[in-house]
């Protein structure tokens, strides 16, 4: 059960469930198998498992099916002709056949769960790997939670799917082929009487099966949009707590789950309607042989022992059928879960690696951005012909109103995402022409909400150089002047920081942030707004630190408090998806233009009036 992500219009990435016009049983059977088979293709690498699997479930089918046989053998022959000593090798025969069933069970119990386990272990890497490799812009358009659940639940149905092909389906299969065959062998006609009932059977199970995966899909995706709603306030109880709304979300919660409940109730009375029918389908078959086979007994034409090891199998046979047309019920339900899983499997990319790039190497840090356009919706430009050059070792900063796309410029040089027209280089490559990876080694960034992660601060600070030495991870801390914080937490750089690094302050967490990036020496910064939240006593401490991790390299400032960028050696002002002005700070408080309306705005008549006397 799950959750749907958020809808947009706009995002290529988002998985639409709209209802279109109903496929034929052939196209829904031909969609299944599809599925079936990319499921299975997971089991290729355990070709001998799956062998041993076939071989023992045979035997295992065919050990189950021993009993009716010989109590055929204890009416028609060891009865009638009182013989004790066969009666005797009967028994020992049934008990050396149940040990060996048991342990066979054992075995095949083992094999199959070794192989399940195994191919999902193989699809969660998959798909993992493939969530770690998407584009941003998946993430923007697709809720945590239901991201969580694809990864977690949805794949652990895709557990009983396989379960249910590999161990149940080939087992019951198995049983009903080795049913029909005695039983025809025994009396053909009695048993083709019986199996006429069979087509209503199966008519039952496709139509509640129908029913009840259209009911599970709406189940699944009001679980999974709870799961999003209870890690959005989980994430967000911060804000919930200072604005008093715990009620309201209380209340909101409650709602949400009592519906679930509505929708479970109906689902579990849909089940249990659906095997009430198909039970009544099953047992009229059986009062069918009774009574044609009971006539045969009376002319002669069949033994009691034939009768009752038919009408014994008959009713094995329907336990196979019935598990088969159950199974029906069950995979169209884990269904709508492998959808979901390969839904996520099968999203592109937007940033396509070329198989020939080549690796950054050596890199100076000159950055070059040649007439680009961007835009996240199609008919929303954000950026338009921006052209700029940053040589080794300058500083420039990029202000603007908010959603000028200021950090979208940031995001480019990373090459989260690509421009939609005109190129981005480093040191006169197109980032297009490089991998990917390369690209992220020799780029550093400290973000406006520094990202730590539940392990040890030393982790922390090494997770961008992980074979760093203590003493450089010291080093690194001493320069992003939190070296003497550091020292006075009960476990020093040992201490482990929470979720989030919810147990330091917003300024410590962004000097170990800074002293990541100290410590991973890229020769590009991106400070993307790395103060704006801080006090002045924190932001007094990180300008102090920042000192450190720009000197002599290349550094992007994307800035919202603009006295950040007072010392940039070029300022882009982004306005209307163009670069408004540039130039310096002296050279962009004289002309008096947007910069200068928006640093006067931002400090008031005082700071304009010291500013102007400083030029």
């Amino acid at each position: 059960m799950k959750k749907m992500h958020r809808t947009s219009h706009h995002s290529t990435h988002h998985v639409h469930h709209a209802e279109h016009h109903k496929p034929t049983l052939w196209v829904r059977w031909l969609h299944f198998w599809k599925k079936a088979k990319r499921v299975l293709s997971y089991a290729v690498p355990y070709k001998r498992i799956v062998i041993i699997l076939l071989f023992i479930t045979a035997i295992l089918s065919l050990l189950s099916l021993a009993g009716p046989y010989l109590v055929k053998i204890l009416l028609d022959v060891i009865i009638p002709q009182k013989n004790l000593p066969l009666l005797i090798q009967l028994m020992s025969l049934f008990i050396l056949i149940f040990v060996i069933k048991t342990l066979v069970g054992i075995w095949h119990s083992y094999q199959t769960t070794k192989l399940v386990e195994n191919m999902i272990l193989d699809v969660k890497t998959e798909l993992f790997n493939h969530l770690e490799n998407l584009d941003l812009s998946f993430y923007h358009t697709n809720k945590v939670g239901d991201i969580l659940y694809r990864l977690d639940e949805d794949v652990y149905s895709i557990d009983s799917f396989i379960d249910i092909l590999v161990d149940d389906f080939l087992l019951n299969l198995m049983t009903a082929v080795f049913i029909l065959i005695i039983c025809l062998k025994l009396n053909w006609r009695v048993t083709l009487v019986s199996l006429t009932f069979f087509p209503f059977y199966i008519v039952a199970q496709q139509y509640f099966g129908n029913i009840l995966q259209k009911h599970k899909k709406r189940l699944v995706e009001k679980v999974a949009d709870l799961l999003s709603f209870l890690e959005e306030n989980i994430s967000g109880i911060k804000a919930i707590k200072s604005f008093a709304l715990e009620t309201k979300k209380l209340n909101e919660y409650t709602s949400r789950t009592k519906l679930l409940i509505v929708r479970n109730l109906k689902m579990d009375l849909l089940e249990s309607f659906s095997s009430a029918v198909v039970g009544v389908i099953t047992f009229i078959p059986l009062l069918v042989i009774l009574w044609y086979g009971g006539y045969k007994v009376i002319v002669g034409a069949l033994s009691v022992g034939s009768l009752i090891a038919i009408y014994t199998y008959i009713g094995k046979l329907f336990g196979p059928v019935s598990s088969l047309g159950s199974l029906n019920v069950a995979i169209k339900m884990t269904m709508v879960s492998v959808n979901r899983v390969f839904e996520f499997m099968d999203v592109k990319s937007k940033l396509i690696e070329k198989k020939n790039a080549l690796p950054l190497t050596n890199v100076k840090g000159e950055i070059t951005f040649k007439e680009v356009s961007f835009h996240y919706y199609k008919d929303e430009p954000l950026l338009q012909k921006i052209s700029f050059h940053i040589q080794p070792g300058q500083m420039y900063g990029l202000v603007g109103p908010s959603g000028s796309g200021k950090s979208t410029v940031g995001n480019l040089v990373f090459r989260f995402f690509d421009p939609h027209e005109g190129t981005v280089s480093i040191d006169g490559k197109n980032l297009k022409d490089v991998t990917l990876k390369s690209i992220r080694q020799h780029i550093g960034i400290v973000s406006q909400e520094a990202i730590l992660f539940n392990m040890s601060i030393k982790d922390n600070i090494k997770f961008g150089n992980p074979n760093a030495s203590d003493p450089d991870v010291v080093r690194a801390a001493m320069l992003a002047n939190i070296h003497d914080r550091i020292m006075t937490l009960p476990h020093g750089y040992n201490t482990v920081v929470g979720e989030r690094g919810e147990t330091l302050s917003g300024g410590e967490k962004q000097r170990i942030s800074i002293a990541r990036v100290i410590l991973k020496d890229p020769p590009i910064i991106v400070l993307d707004e790395a103060t704006s939240s801080l006090d002045s006593e924190s932001e007094q401490k990180i300008q102090a630190a920042l000192q450190h991790i720009t000197q002599g390299r290349t550094t992007l400032v994307i800035a919202h408090r603009l006295s950040t960028v007072r010392n940039a050696d070029q300022i882009l002002v982004l306005r209307n998806k163009h670069i408004a002005e540039r130039g310096n700070f002296e050279s962009l408080m004289k002309k008096k233009g947007f910069f200068y309306h928006l640093y006067t705005t931002q400090f008031g008549e005082s700071q304009r009036a010291r500013a102007t006397q400083q030029l």
